[in-house]
This record gives C-alpha cells, sequence and structure tokens, in this order.
C-alpha cells in the first residue's frame, strides 16, 4: 500500500513538472473596426441630450492599451423624423471621439448612424423608447444578510410601461461621481416578469456608508441592445470552465453596408434617460 501511495507521488510530480506554459500566436492582421456609440435623451435634462460615438480598431490579445483611435472616419446621425442628416465632430483632445449636441432628440423618434471608414459603410439604428417613470430612488438598511454586507441599498419604484409589451433597461450606479465599472457592474433589467407597478427594486448588491453620494442613472434599451448586453456578460463572466460555452464576440447592433460578411464589433446605443439619488444620511 504504502508502496502505491509513493508511485502515485511521484507520477503526480512527473505530470506537475510537465506542464508549460504556452503563449498562443494570434494574428492581427486584419484589425476590426470598433463602434461604440450612444445617443441619449434626458427628458429632465436637455441640456445633457448628446450624441457620441468612439471609434477604435482591435489590436494584439496580449496587449491591454491595443485599441487604436480612428480619425479618419466619416460619422452621421441621421433623425429619421425630418429626414436630417447631423456630422459628429471628432474632439480636438480626444482621438476617436465623435460628438454632437445638435441633435433635437425626441421620445419615439428613429435615429441612424453611419460610419464611413476605408470604403466600408457601417449602419445602425435605435428609437428612443420611454424609460419607465420613477416614484423614488429610495434607500433603507438592510443588515444579517446572506452573502451580502451590512449597508444602506437602493431601491427603485415607479412603473414600467407594459402597454407596449416588454421594456428593457439599463442602469449605471455612481459613488461620489466615481462610476462602479466591474463586470459585475453591468446591471440591465427585463421587466418582462414584473408587474406594471414597481414597488421598491432592488437595484444592486452595493452596501453604502453613511456620507456616501449616491447617483443612479436609468437608461430605456432597444431589443437588440438588450441582446448585445446579455451575451456580453455571458462573455465577461466565462470562465473556460467544462460547463462554459466557447467564447464569442457580442452580435454587434451595426451591419457593414459595403460587405456584409465583415460584421464591425460594438453597438449604437439609443436610449431615453433619467437620473436620481442621494446623499446617505
Amino acid at each position: 500500500m504504502r508502496l502505491f501511495t509513493l508511485f502515485s507521488a511521484i507520477s503526480l510530480l512527473a505530470l506537475i513538472a510537465c506542464q508549460e506554459e504556452i503563449t498562443l500566436d494570434l494574428p492581427n492582421e486584419n484589425p476590426k473596426l470598433v463602434i461604440e456609440g450612444n445617443l441619449t435623451y434626458w427628458e429632465f435634462a436637455p441640456e445633457r441630450n448628446h450624441a457620441r460615438v468612439r471609434l477604435t480598431t482591435t489590436g494584439n490579445y496580449y496587449d491591454a492599451n491595443a485599441s487604436v483611435p480612428v480619425s479618419d472616419a466619416q460619422v452621421i446621425i441621421r433623425d429619421q423624423a425630418n429626414e436630417q442628416d447631423y456630422v459628429l465632430i471628432e474632439q480636438e483632445d480626444s482621438a476617436g471621439f465623435y460628438f454632437t449636441d445638435e441633435i433635437p432628440i425626441d421620445s419615439g423618434n428613429t435615429y441612424t448612424l453611419t460610419v464611413n471608414y476605408q470604403e466600408q459603410v457601417y449602419e445602425g439604428r435605435g428609437t428612443v423608447l420611454p424609460v419607465a417613470e420613477v416614484d423614488s430612488f429610495s434607500y433603507r438598511f438592510l443588515e444579517d444578510l446572506f452573502f451580502l454586507d451590512d449597508g444602506y441599498y437602493f431601491f427603485f419604484s415607479g412603473r414600467t410601461p407594459k402597454e407596449r409589451g416588454t421594456n428593457y433597461y439599463r442602469f449605471l450606479v455612481y459613488e461620489d461621481d466615481s462610476l462602479y465599472n466591474a463586470r459585475e457592474d453591468l446591471l440591465i433589467q427585463s421587466d418582462e416578469f414584473l408587474t406594471e407597478q414597481i414597488d421598491t427594486l432592488q437595484l444592486a448588491n452595493y452596501a453604502f456608508e453613511l456620507g456616501d453620494s449616491v447617483r443612479i442613472e436609468m437608461f430605456s434599451l432597444n431589443p437588440g441592445q438588450y441582446d448585445y448586453y446579455t451575451q456580453l456578460q455571458e462573455l465577461l463572466f466565462n470562465d473556460g470552465g467544462l460547463f462554459s460555452g466557447p467564447p464569442r464576440n457580442p452580435t454587434s447592433t451595426i451591419r457593414n453596408l459595403t460587405n456584409p460578411q465583415e460584421l464591425p464589433l460594438g453597438f449604437f446605443q439609443v436610449s431615453s434617460a433619467i437620473s436620481g439619488g442621494s446623499t446617505v444620511k
């Protein structure tokens, strides 16, 4: 028995000693265009209405800062309601960022993004869907919770427009003007299984303390954008284990009109938005 145990231990050490780290050679001869576009309608803060598009190209997989800004593209957003085109201008101090606040954004309107880059034409489209009506963003102290810290948790109360069918939302949470931006902070919500009147829906598992200044922004999403974020969540939490599917990029909400087989990466999010919050007292 001891001889068998000794043999097993020697075999295990031999297997460990034979492990070798392998670096795959991942080619990047044909970098892809990455489009990250947002058009946002703030009903109660119209001075914040804007459209912004960030253009980059993919880089080496092993380089965390490999994305390259794109500065030689033409970026246009068309207001389908009045058939008017608006050109986004690249910001002098931010290469690859194109911006305009000249579009008269309104709820219910549809907007089309067109990007012309290296003789390719890319197009995305979205409609400004209504966001939920908010009665309050409230908080209360919770303690003795399973897997959660004691602290102040925020809740949403209001009404979601169920007469339109299923609605989709995204939440951004800020503490002292710093955005929670880890993978677990991609907060999306469908109201498919919610009632029209929402009473104290817990927004996220953030335990705040006295004195924390908390701001929460809520965005409506088109169904395709919600699907994009759902796939992105699956990718972010894919650990490569036995029960994980093969990793793949989320399906872009943008098409390549010139060459439909060469899809870009990224999205065009068209939303209405509201903001609320308070300092925990």
